[in-house]
């Protein structure tokens, strides 16, 4: 009887989703020339119904697999390694917190966008049921988006590192992950700029598809909302982006942000751990895993469903293993206001709302870096970042039996690592250190406050790039171009370092080829490159690098690291075992040393196979993965761009942006790679906020929802 009022239950919910979100929401859609969706609503939920239909119109795997992964149910897709995605969700408690704060602590405002994203997933899945091979998956609930979110921000600050740590028994451990993803983000003002205009780059790197890579949406209502930007697949708003006043670029920050602690367990008590000498129990309960052991997502004849046994403490989420029993906290599984402060700074008028809405720490990380039309700049390490206790090594595994290490508070805003409108008319972020974000000078300094937050303090070789270029052009007022040469620049700075690690290359150029006579002649094409340091497509000696850098810096992990401090010549040996086998690997991939980097570095998809320039940790950023005959297809990096320009004048925002592929990820939409060829060649397209420009350049107007 339960089961059937069940089954009947979730039937008239999914009835009635339907049928509301039907005659609720009134959506125009104007796809332009090149496929990009223009969503134009009465209401803010409007525009979030049509960005999450436009995104499964484009992409709706990507969607999906944000769904199953929110809902739990990566197993179905991924078999065995999805299923442990799955536990680390439900470690982490991520539905249990969604579950008791979802209407408490958002705004009616914001609920009206989650409603709107779960009726249109409803919606598109009604009118397309033979593409959802997952029934268990409906009907789509606002609840899954925001999941989705709180994920996502954990994803951003490593925890998959802390929980691989935990599980396989590997503490102590440092938690700002090491990673080599990143961005790039300018702004510049009046202070700089010869024509007064206000200059904003944002150029985020990430993995080119896939469920972290970018979709591009214009969102404009009646209600006030009017911004162009980039989001993840099936996200409400836009992540980051431009509106009429202001806009922002995102660029990750790297700082403590995840603690384990070792508890204490009670001797007396089976399950309970002690904390100031108090006995507390563990809280106990069931991750539900569903694993598809068949060799293709959409065959079910082998669903296994099992249950794991999950903990949870005062500290958060909680594991048992041979060596003890740990607890991994962290803020991003405490918050689900992400979703409310992104929709906020949607709608900032200026920098006094735009700063408002940071204060409420719903994303937990990411540097931002934002201009508006009113001459201000500004560039902030944000973030919530713990307020510890002193007297601790929290970049280790921490005592878990003591009140004083239970942090619950944050850094106030202005605490933070920041910058407001420097003289020198600029702020910049590419992943390095918080304390580097403007001219030397005028960086900000280290507070007492900031002890045990962990800042990085690697600048990244864009970094220093950046200012070697501002040295060249000081004391002048730059102009757009100049912006776009920066923007573009693909040199690697006089002294190379290795980004996110704690030593530089530099000296595998300086290597002595007289002592290495088998590698003496790749050793002096590495010399050659060396003077002129460019990632562009004809450089017959680039290639060999970035051989060599692929090969060899991205295989060094913390022991190799460890090791080169300890025994320095170790490590010039094994800069010259890396030469030798890039060498052994270009003979044998090109049959010679010397081979422009556009044959090795290629911007592939589909039927589109291009050469092209830029190169790991440049300004144009490109990251390769092994493709064909030992050529790299790169696969992160320079994946969305906005570059906007505000006008004195106060007219809208000149915009121009490009996507890496298209607006499409259907291999029969003929937007799926028509943007290749501009951002091979550094160009962009012109994007607009006018509704008029949107159906001047319409390709398709189309209607959701009646």
């Amino acid at each position: 009887m339960y089961k059937k009022s069940l089954i009947l239950g979730l039937f008239l919910l999914f009835s009635f989703s339907k049928a509301y979100s039907q005659s609720k929401y009134s959506v125009e859609i104007v796809r332009d020339s090149f496929g990009v969706p223009h969503i134009f609503g009465k209401t803010d939920a409007d525009c979030s119904y049509g960005l999450v239909y436009c995104a499964l119109e484009d992409d709706y795997k990507t969607v999906l697999w944000g769904l199953l992964l929110a809902r739990g149910k990566l197993g179905l897709m991924l078999g065995t390694e999805g299923a442990k995605i799955d536990y680390a969700v439900q470690l982490l408690g991520v539905p249990d917190f969604i579950e008791k704060h979802y209407e408490s602590d958002l705004s009616p405002e914001t609920k009206k966008l989650l409603v709107a994203g779960a009726d249109a997933a409803n919606d598109w899945i009604e009118k397309n049921p033979g593409k959802i091979i997952y029934k268990s998956l409906l009907p789509i609930r606002p609840t899954d988006f925001i999941a989705g979110y709180m994920l996502s921000m954990a994803l951003m600050t490593g925890v998959e590192g802390a929980i691989t740590k935990v599980v396989n028994e590997t503490m102590p451990m440092l938690r700002y992950d090491q990673m080599s993803r990143g961005s790039n983000a300018l702004a510049m003002n009046s202070k700089i700029t010869k024509d007064g205009d206000v200059y904003l780059d944002c150029n985020a790197h990430q993995p080119l598809e896939g469920p972290m890579s970018w979709y591009e949406a214009h969102l404009h209502s009646e209600e006030g909302l009017n911004i162009v930007g980039a989001t993840f697949h099936g996200a409400v708003s836009i992540f980051h982006g431009t509106n009429e006043n202001l806009g922002w670029a995102h660029t990750t920050n790297y700082f403590d942000a995840i603690d384990i602690f070792q508890l204490e367990a009670d001797p007396k008590k089976k399950n309970h751990y002690l904390v100031d000498g108090k006995s507390y129990k563990l809280e106990s309960k069931r991750a539900k895993l569903t694993v598809n052991l068949s060799k293709k997502p959409d065959q079910k004849k082998f669903v296994l469903s099992l249950g794991k046994k999950r903990w949870w403490s005062i500290y958060g989420a909680t594991y048992k293993n041979k060596k003890g029993i740990f607890a991994i906290r962290l803020a991003s599984n405490m918050t689900l206001k992400s979703v409310e402060q992104w929709y906020k700074m949607n709608r900032a008028k200026n920098f006094t709302e735009f700063r408002e809405a940071l204060e409420i720490k719903g994303i937990i990380n990411q540097f931002i870096t934002y201009a508006d039309r009113f001459d201000t700049i500004y560039c902030v390490s944000n973030g919530a970042m713990p307020i510890r206790a002193e007297g601790y090594d929290w970049t280790s595994t921490v005592p878990g039996n003591t009140m004083k290490t239970l942090w619950k508070d944050y850094l106030p805003h202005d605490s933070l690592p920041h910058v407001l409108n420097p003289n020198c008319g600029y702020v910049f972020e590419v992943n390095n250190t918080s304390y580097s974000m403007t001219a030397k000078e005028e960086n900000p300094r280290p507070l007492p406050c900031q002890k045990n937050v962990s800042f990085a303090l690697n600048e990244t070789n864009r970094s220093l790039r950046f200012y070697e270029i501002m040295e060249q052009k000081k004391g002048k007022k730059l102009d757009w171009n100049d912006f776009l040469e920066i923007k573009y620049d693909e040199h690697y700075p006089t002294r190379v370092v290795a980004p996110f690690k704690n030593f530089d290359l530099e000296e595998v150029f300086h290597l002595d080829h007289t002592k290495y006579p088998d590698i003496a002649d790749a050793i002096q094409i590495m010399k050659t490159w060396s003077k002129t340091r460019r990632g562009i497509e004809s450089d017959t000696n680039a290639t060999l690098v970035f051989k060599w850098i692929y090969g060899t810096y991205f295989s060094i992990n913390d022991e190799i690291e460890a090791r080169f401090v300890k025994e320095p010549a170790y490590k010039l040996e094994y800069f010259a075992n890396g030469i030798r086998k890039a060498k052994e690997e270009t003979l044998r991939d090109f049959g010679k040393l010397c081979i422009p980097l556009g044959e090795f570095q290629r911007h592939q998809r589909g039927n589109v196979d291009l050469p092209v320039c830029g190169g790991p940790d440049m300004w144009n950023a490109k990251v390769g993965e092994p493709y064909q005959k030992g050529k790299r297809r790169i696969n992160a990096g320079e994946s969305y761009i906005l570059l906007s320009r505000f006008k004195k004048d106060g007219s809208l925002p000149q915009l121009r942006s490009i996507m890496c592929y298209g607006s499409s990820n259907n291999p029969d939409s003929k937007h799926y790679t028509d943007q290749m060829h501009l951002y091979n060649t550094k160009q962009t397209k012109e994007i607009s906020l006018s509704k008029e420009w949107a159906y001047k350049h319409a390709e398709r107007v189309y209607r959701l929802g009646e």
